[in-house]
């Protein structure tokens, strides 16, 4: 057994475990965790580094003080979400969907997969993104719905994610080429696809746009199903409102600037400002410890690889613009 079979083994055990535990006590044990990462020397807590890291760097006007306030709280919501999965994969679907309180903009998402033209759906790492899926297959035709994932390295993990997402209908397709096939014949088809929006795309050929104010490579593929196929197109958010995890909202925000944009560049930059407001609206659930800034144009910026030595000069009062920290000075680079 290789060692990612065997890792995957252990978190699948694992999984398995916290799911016959309350979803109150297996969630606010995440939380516990997550946030005992905060309260040790920076120099050891490498994920909440580069939660620091990105909201100073996407917020400008955030001080020192407020970034580790909302920190704290972003790896508290991270721990609530990773924890939630085991529920949402392993507890019966009724229990998971009955969690869900409001559903903005649903009856327009409804009528869009009603009609013969596809249905683009990106979405985005906040709050309870993961309960989405589930949701899609329940209220669409199974047949014509796709979700794109990105495989787990372990099979025994990866055949447990894919099946538990599948349960309601809606069928996953790889982050590959055949994937993209797959894809592609759906849009053709007037299906309706679901694509995680906000990662980093493997190809370094990929555009770079705008995001937060700086230029980062975004998924060319969203760009071509648009301009091929004219989707109805919708920014899908998914969080823990007030009551917390048996509190959520899910956003369908219809995406007119995206339908309509003329070529790539006015597309992909009016999604990934879509998504910013997603992620502005609800800033402690999206998921920061991801290195989503780590490529530029210009190739690779060295944040994360510095992140000590930033945040301590940023202790000491240095401007951000002069380190780089900011999207003025990252157009002069």
């Amino acid at each position: 057994m290789s060692s990612k079979q065997y890792q995957g083994r252990r978190l699948w055990m694992v999984v398995r475990l916290l799911a016959l535990l309350p979803l109150p006590l297996v969630t606010a044990f995440g939380a516990f965790v997550a946030t005992l990462i905060t309260l040790v020397p920076l120099r050891y807590a490498s994920a909440y580094r580069v939660v620091l890291i990105n909201l100073l760097a996407t917020h400008p006007n955030m001080s020192l003080s407020e970034a580790r306030r909302i920190g704290r709280q972003s790896m508290a919501e991270l721990g609530r979400t990773l924890t939630e999965f085991s529920h949402v994969w392993h507890r019966p679907v009724e229990q998971t969907l009955g969690r869900i309180t409001r559903i903005h903009g649903e009856q327009a998402f409804l009528d869009a997969t009603a009609s013969e033209r596809p249905v683009l759906l990106l979405s985005l790492h906040q709050g309870s993104w993961e309960i989405s899926n589930l949701y899609l297959g329940d209220k669409t035709d199974p047949e014509k719905t796709l979700i794109m994932y990105q495989p787990h390295p372990a099979t025994l993990m990866d055949a447990m994610v894919k099946a538990a997402r599948e349960r309601t209908g809606s069928v996953l397709i790889p982050t590959n080429s055949q994937g993209v096939k797959q894809a592609l014949a759906a849009m053709k088809a007037g299906g309706t696809l679901g694509i995680l929006s906000d990662h980093n795309p493997g190809n370094r050929s990929n555009p770079c746009v705008p995001f937060f104010g700086y230029d980062v490579p975004t998924p060319a593929l969203i760009d071509k199903l648009v301009q091929r196929y004219r989707p109805h197109v919708f920014i899908v958010s998914c969080h823990r409102s007030e009551g917390g995890v048996k509190d959520i909202h899910i956003h369908f925000e219809p995406a007119p600037e995206i339908e309509q944009g003329s070529d790539c560049t006015e597309i992909l930059t009016a999604m990934n400002a879509g998504l910013q407001r997603c992620i502005d609206r609800n800033l402690a659930q999206y998921q920061w410890t991801y290195k989503r800034f780590k490529w530029s144009p210009e190739g690779r910026r060295n944040w994360y690889r510095q992140s000590k030595t930033l945040l301590a000069q940023i202790e000491q009062g240095e401007d951000r613009k002069a380190l780089g920290l900011h999207p003025e000075a990252d157009k002069h680079t």
